[in-house]
């Protein structure tokens, strides 16, 4: 039979040849297809029928497809697997750029710029491209603890709620944009060893999603009494949650630190220059683009921070007096740290002042650990009582929930005391013999705290995901004992004597670096693969 131009075909073989068995739509189709030989002919939609073993397969792919995406990308812990995916992906691509894969000539190889006359630009732009899809994580993590809008939470029947999804769009597609614009930016060079400037544009579209997203959040979160919870348990001030005071709080002074770094930077080129805040710590005076970075790179790092303290609060709903002491604790320490770390662009005694708002944070951190710890015991032998070996036992059971709590306090063990140190003998560290040693403490001291907040954060994430068995042993432990390794041998290599070789602690830290990669990967692929074998509904 001879097919109509105007009438796609679909030729088949005959020992393949099915009936097709999708459903005609009679509001579509004015008359059934007609089959004639060989030669199925569709009118007037050739994408609508197939035969059976294409229909199949190519219909099946698309609704696992369809169901993936809407898994991923349709609910909050699916959100969170792929922030955390997509840092991991950025980690693994640079890994054979660094350490001791560099020797394999792939920079070269693939025309990536890895030139020191870049250096400061590339450091800058990938910090953002990690930090970017960090801080999504963190917003999702509140989302999912924090009610908002009318609903309140998630709907699993209707997917994310409105007012969820106002904020989670921009902020997703934003960190995606950020961190394509930001690394291509950053790292690919045209043969002339030029720059692509587009991707610069792209970078800059995705943190201008990203902060309009955190106002909608800071919108979403405003405290009001609509939200009271029991007094008896949670702090209240005039029957307005001082949990929800805080997060709000948090979420309002990290708009406006993005602000102060988003108005410094642009400057770019008009008075602005890239730098390194290590570089220039013994440059006096400094100008006052150098002291608003300064200020924004510190303070949003303490924020993120605050902003995870409140998270672990909300999420195992931490209670009584710990609540009650805790919370405002927090509130109060964030606003002196914020205001004092904001007030460095100004006047140079703010660093005293932030000082006193720590003396606020820490303890409120301190007394949440405590409290989580007696929880897991409480959990593991009951109010009865026990034997020490018991409560231990219970304690480290479950190294998910261990390791968040032991984190709370052993920040203070790597980050706060060696700062106070440092602090208290500065006129030490300000001679010139220690200058490559106080660099190096500055360094370290801010890659721990951050890379710190990262476990913690992605422990949560675990415990969100509902990570058990053997995985969550081997990411909670491995996450815990690999970082421990590494920060505790940081230290060791950061605090020297000048001219003293502590070389030999390099390979210590680095194989706990590795083991923490190992248990990240771990987890990103049994959970992704949990994503694709999950049967469709």
């Amino acid at each position: 039979m001879d097919a109509s131009p105007l009438r796609p075909t679909v030729r088949v073989d005959a020992d393949d040849y099915v009936p097709c068995r999708c459903t005609i739509p009679t509001e579509i189709y004015t008359e059934p297809p007609q089959r004639s030989g060989l030669i199925l002919i569709i009118d007037p939609l050739p994408d609508l029928c197939y035969p059976f073993p294409i229909n199949q397969c190519f219909g099946g792919f698309m609704q696992r497809l369809r169901t993936l995406l809407n898994r991923l990308f349709g609910t909050l812990p699916g959100l969170m697997l792929v922030a955390v995916a997509w840092d991991a992906l950025i980690v693994a691509t640079l890994a054979p750029f660094s350490g001791p894969l560099q020797g394999l000539g792939l920079a070269e190889l693939l025309r990536l710029d890895f030139s020191d006359a870049h250096r400061v630009g590339r450091i800058i732009m990938l910090y953002h491209s990690l930090a970017i899809p960090f801080v999504a994580a963190l917003v999702y993590l509140v989302l999912d603890q924090v009610p908002i809008g009318s609903s309140g939470g998630e709907n699993s029947g209707q997917g994310l709620p409105k007012a969820v999804r106002s904020i989670v769009t921009p902020i997703t597609v934003g960190y995606m944009l950020t961190s394509i614009g930001g690394m291509t930016f950053a790292y690919a060079a045209s043969a002339s060893g030029g720059r692509n400037w587009i991707f610069h544009g792209v970078y800059l579209v995705g943190l201008s999603l990203v902060f309009y997203g955190g106002v909608l959040l800071a919108i979403a979160l405003w405290p009001s009494r609509r939200w009271t919870e029991d007094p008896a348990r949670f702090s209240h001030l005039a029957g307005v949650p001082l949990e929800r005071v805080a997060f709000f709080v948090v979420a309002l002074f990290t708009l406006i630190s993005a602000a102060i770094g988003g108005a410094a930077g642009a400057f770019f080129g008009n008075g602005m220059e890239a730098f390194l805040a290590e570089d220039i710590v013994r440059v006096d005076p400094h100008t006052i683009f150098e002291l608003m970075i300064i200020a924004h790179l510190h303070i949003m790092l303490t924020l993120i921070d605050v902003m995870i303290l409140l998270i672990v609060i909300r999420t195992y709903r931490v209670e009584g007096r710990a609540h009650k002491l805790a919370v405002p604790l927090t509130i109060v320490g964030t606003i002196i740290v914020t205001f004092a770390t904001w007030s460095v662009i100004g006047w140079e005694g703010a660093h005293k002042v932030i000082n006193i708002g720590s003396a606020f944070l820490l303890p409120g951190a301190f007394l949440v650990a405590i409290w989580g710890f007696a929880r897991l015991v409480r959990e593991g032998v009951g109010d009865g009582p026990a034997r020490a070996g018991q409560k231990l036992r219970a304690l480290l059971s479950d190294p998910v929930r261990f390791g968040i709590f032991f984190e709370l306090i052993f920040v203070n063990v790597v980050v706060t005391v060696p700062g106070v140190y440092v602090a208290f003998n500065l006129e030490t560290y300000r001679t010139p013999a220690y200058l490559a040693v106080e660099r190096t403490i500055l360094v370290g001291h801010w890659h721990v705290l951050a890379t710190l907040s990262a476990v913690i954060a992605l422990l949560l994430i675990a415990d969100r995901l509902g990570t058990r068995g053997w995985v969550r042993q081997v990411v909670g432990w491995g996450l815990l004992a690999g970082s421990t390794l590494s920060f505790l041998f940081v230290n060791l290599y950061m605090f020297r004597q000048p001219g003293q070789e502590k070389a030999w602690t390099v390979p210590i830290f680095e194989t706990g670096i590795a083991v923490s990669l190992v248990a990240l990967a771990i987890f990103v692929a049994v959970h992704l693969m949990g994503y694709l074998r999950r049967p469709a509904r």
